[in-house]
């Protein structure tokens, strides 16, 4: 008999990318922003683009984009930031911005810059609520509110020059709604295809579709669990069970106080995480398509056994946005012995990258089902 396994994906996400200053400023009415003692340095993006190397992984990053502004852009968007309409912008360490532009374009292949906000609160007549698109009980912000939000979150990343086609969300402080075709519908409009949220924490006006996943509008929402690390804890002991297709880490996490010694951390989540993926039978995937992908190829796809022949039938590739999904899928496969597998329904595929090697990897099947067989050698 052939024994086979349809394993959990892991990709690492990070929050709360793209602070200037890490001072925690919610006493005094600013953002909380990443609660560092230092300033943000381009070495701090060196770091996010040497995880995603090491692990071989386009990790998505959320950015918050106020302080990037040169222009005063922000000025008449006065909900956006803590200094309303007398924002001036920061025209401050523009060189330093510019090598971390460049660093981040050069990191393309291991860093994906997605949408968290602007100031990742929300300012009525000066005063900070949280945050920037929901309340905490997921009341979404006035819908033309909503959208200049997002109108100008692309007009920074434009201004900055790292307009590279963003397709995910993160909500702020975890802050969504999902059911009433509101936020999903206006995010969508500007090339949102993905958002990362806690179910628990959003308002649900509809039970999702399967558990831990969702869509309207052609938008898919994944769940990503709780953080395991605090969101302001620099240098920490890495920590993650395993139990959740994302990852989920904020900027100060990986980060030193000392930005010399950055690495010493990164080198210590990377190796955490390729043990703690191999001993708990996870594959590491490449980027968000794969880990939405894969997610509901391990939580939706169902196998039968029919004598020599091993049925994975995969009906839920007819009902997810088609645009949503990435074009592969892997399985765990032991086979008793001698004997030639053969695969129908679906093309098998070489192995691209370290973390793939154990894995049976599949082209995703149009079709939704694929036939696994062994057959005896002569």
């Amino acid at each position: 008999m052939i024994e086979i396994q349809i394993p959990m994906p892991v990709l690492v996400s990070v929050d709360d990318v793209g602070w200037w200053s890490g001072q925690d400023g919610s006493s005094v009415n600013q953002p909380f922003r990443t609660g560092m003692k230092r300033s943000h340095v381009p070495e701090d993006y060196q770091a996010l683009a040497a995880l995603g190397k090491a692990l071989d992984m386009k990790i998505p990053a959320g950015f918050v984009l106020c302080e990037w502004d040169k222009t005063g852009l922000l000025k008449s968007l006065p909900s956006a930031t803590w200094m309303g309409d007398q924002w001036q912008g920061f025209s401050q360490n523009r060189a330093e911005k510019e090598k971390a532009a460049w660093i981040i374009k050069e990191a393309k292949s291991f860093l994906e810059p997605a949408l968290h906000g602007i100031g990742h609160e929300f300012w009525i007549k000066g005063k900070m609520d949280r945050s920037e698109f929901h309340t905490p009980s997921g009341k979404m912000r006035p819908p033309d509110e909503v959208d200049k939000h997002l109108e100008y979150f692309f007009r920074l990343m434009e201004q900055t020059g790292l307009d590279t086609g963003v397709r995910l969300f993160i909500p702020p402080a975890l802050n969504h709604s999902f059911g009433d075709e509101r936020f999903q519908k206006i995010a969508a409009s500007y090339g949102i295809q993905y958002v990362f949220l806690v179910f628990e924490r959003a308002r649900c006006h509809a039970r999702p579709q399967f558990p831990g996943a969702a869509w309207e509008n052609n938008v898919v929402l994944l769940e990503r669990g709780a953080s395991a690390v605090p969101w302001n804890r620099t240098s920490p002991r890495p920590e993650f069970g395993f139990d959740h297709p994302i990852l989920p880490l904020h900027w100060a996490n990986l980060l030193n106080e000392d930005p010399a010694k950055n690495l010493d951390g990164i080198h210590a989540w990377a190796e955490f995480i390729r043990t703690g993926a191999r001993e708990k039978g996870r594959v590491l995937v490449r980027d968000i398509a794969s880990c939405l992908t894969q997610y509901l190829n391990a939580t939706q796809s169902g196998i039968r056994q029919e004598g020599r022949d091993y049925i994975i039938h995969m009906d839920w590739i007819q009902r997810v946005p088609k645009s949503a999904l990435g074009d592969e899928i892997f399985f765990a496969v032991k086979k008793p012995g001698p004997g030639v597998m053969k695969i129908f329904g679906a093309v098998e595929k070489e192995p691209s990258r370290p973390a793939e090697n154990r894995f049976l990897k599949l082209g995703l099947p149009e079709s939704g089902k694929v036939v696994i067989r062994l057959e005896k050698t002569a």
